[in-house]
């Protein structure tokens, strides 16, 4: 008796034991499952910083930035719940079901047409041209600065155009157009910088800013519109430059800065009245504040320049050149921080904000001293 007791004993520590083994090896065989997944989405992560540093290079794969994207996706769209809080969760750092290319509609709309049409296809755009997503939340918030004066059928293939295109990548935005009242020259650069201010006195929490000419319809989906790292030139290949870019340091169509940096770099210069010269000036500031360009691919940075005829009163400027040998003395007291204009007259429709505005050239000229 004494000894079957004593078998008894140790059969019960045997088994305590053994259970206890169980336990142990199953709970870091889940470990490991864990230690296994963190390292994927470490992965995914280091994947997309190296790809946001590669996009500037133009003769990346474009096999290899879809791959990219696919994993990403992969990767958000797996994270993609409400919280406990019943918060919207941020949206995928890169959108779901984008697609590659994309062709532009050259339907004829009158403006009341056009506002029918897409206010029916995008239910809730906000009055002002204004639109962010229901499902998620964006990641970015993002202000267009469209420079506009009489090229009504650029406008209304630019709304019908980027509307639809911008609500695929997920990220709230706004777009604004500023426009000069009758006879004063045309200034892109000083109605940038006053779309800027504007932006921002309607909405101080845009984070990004994407300067655009009217005229420029991007053709690839996966040019993302989400804040840069350093400021970005996204019009990289113009559809009237064979889509080449004609010189490396051209950095005119459509830009994109954080606002940080165009506050460091001071926006644009004022005193670029008439065409041409200005985005030559911006990129000197770039450069002068320490930033470096970046942009997409060419395969991806492609722009439709739609047809338009002259305004009278944007003649090439014949004091570009004599200004841009100055830039660098100019960048801290000639831009955003000395600005010197009126409003007129803001409108708002569902497809936009208008700003006219009035501005003096003699005293813009002339109020811009420097040694």
């Amino acid at each position: 008796m004494y000894h079957f007791k004593k078998l008894i004993k140790k059969l019960r520590i045997f088994l305590t034991f053994l259970i206890i083994l169980i336990i142990f090896t199953a709970y870091f065989s889940n470990e490991s499952f864990f230690s296994s997944e963190n390292s994927i989405r470490l992965d995914i992560k280091e994947e997309l910083k190296i790809d946001r540093k590669n996009l500037s290079k133009p003769n990346i794969p474009i096999e290899q930035i879809n791959k990219t994207i696919d994993i990403i996706n992969s990767s958000a769209n797996s994270t993609q719940t409400l919280n406990s809080n019943n918060h919207l969760s941020l949206c995928p750092l890169i959108p779901p079901n984008l697609g590659a290319r994309i062709g532009i509609d050259y339907t004829n709309h009158t403006l009341t047409e056009l506002e029918t049409l897409v206010v029916k296809n995008q239910t809730d755009l906000e009055l002002g041209g204004k639109w962010k997503p229901k499902e998620c939340k964006s990641r970015n918030k993002v202000a267009l600065i469209v420079p506009y004066r009489e090229r009504l059928t650029n406008l209304l293939l630019f709304l019908n155009h980027m509307h639809p295109f911008l609500k695929k990548q997920q990220i709230e935005y706004g777009i604004y157009l500023v426009e000069p009242v009758e006879n004063i020259t045309f200034n892109r650069g000083l109605l940038m910088n006053i779309g800027y201010a504007e932006a921002l006195a309607d909405n101080k929490a845009w984070e990004c800013f994407v300067f655009h000419d009217v005229d420029l319809l991007p053709e690839d989906e996966r040019n993302i519109y989400s804040c840069p790292e350093t400021p970005r030139h996204m019009s990289s290949a113009v559809s009237t430059l064979k889509y080449k870019l004609p010189y490396a340091a051209i950095f005119g169509g459509v830009t994109e800065f954080t606002k940080e940096q165009f506050e460091k770099i001071n926006g644009f210069s004022n005193l670029f009245f008439g065409w041409g010269g200005e985005d030559d000036d911006l990129r000197a500031r770039v450069i002068k504040k320490g930033y470096t360009v970046s942009r997409y691919p060419l395969e991806i940075g492609r722009y439709t320049m739609a047809k338009h005829g002259r305004d009278n009163h944007n003649k090439p400027n014949p004091k570009r050149y004599a200004l841009l040998k100055t830039s660098g003395k100019r960048v801290d007291i000639d831009g955003i921080r000395s600005l010197n204009y009126k409003i007129k007259q803001i409108v708002k429709n569902q497809l936009f904000t208008k700003i006219i505005v009035s501005y003096d050239q003699d005293k813009i000229t002339n109020s811009t001293k420097f040694k």
